[in-house]
């Protein structure tokens, strides 16, 4: 299986806005920059932490959401979730409503630039599978942890379908309407069609 948030929790490590992750206090993992959840709720380990969590945070969404595809019924749909979490700056939130909502409006605009960048990745990743080679430039520039994990990644046979598949030119991407104590919430939406399993696999069951 195509596992995204593998890969998304690699580049969250290589991701400077995103690399505040430090040992646990007292054995809780309030410090991660990198999140699994289920959605956005008051179950969600964001939701009951969010007031000791640093920011900002990425989380992917690990409830499966999938559907045979109505152009071809030999593949199957999957709709992968992702969000960014960004932190109003320190002192906007509830001084006054102008401030409120400037630092909003801060925090909404940090979580599409760091929305375009994870899809900016992901268009890269996509393209080096496809056969196409990084340019000198982008060679020279990044890092040579982030080159590794790109070349790490493309060369991992259990990812290079996954990818394939990815609609990147199709993802939609919006803030929440609702914040969380300053926590202002991008949601970003991606589609992945990959071969659907059509055959029992004889060596799940018992003779």
């Amino acid at each position: 299986m195509f596992r995204l948030d593998n890969i998304l929790e690699r580049w969250a490590e290589l991701y400077e806005p995103l690399k505040h992750n430090s040992p646990e206090p007292k054995g809780k993992g309030l410090r991660k920059s990198f999140l699994r959840i289920g959605m956005i709720d008051a179950d969600s380990y964001f939701v009951r932490n969010f007031n000791q969590m640093h920011t900002a945070c990425c989380a992917y969404v690990t409830h499966v959401d999938a559907e045979v595809n109505k152009q071809n019924i030999k593949q199957v749909s999957y709709r992968h979730i992702i969000y960014m979490m960004q932190k109003q700056p320190a002192g906007t939130l509830a001084k006054t409503q102008i401030t409120d909502e400037e630092g909003a409006t801060e925090a909404r605009f940090t979580t599409d630039d760091m929305m375009q960048d994870l899809i900016a990745v992901l268009t890269t990743l996509k393209s080096m599978v496809g056969g196409k080679s990084l340019s000198a430039e982008m060679v020279s520039e990044l890092p040579a942890d982030m080159l590794q994990f790109l070349r790490d990644i493309v060369a991992d046979p259990d990812y290079r379908d996954g990818l394939r598949g990815l609609h990147i030119d199709e993802a939609h991407w919006g803030t929440l309407p609702v914040h969380l104590n300053g926590w202002q919430i991008c949601g970003l939406t991606i589609e992945q069609t990959t071969s659907r399993r059509l055959c029992i696999n004889s060596s799940r069951y018992s003779v």
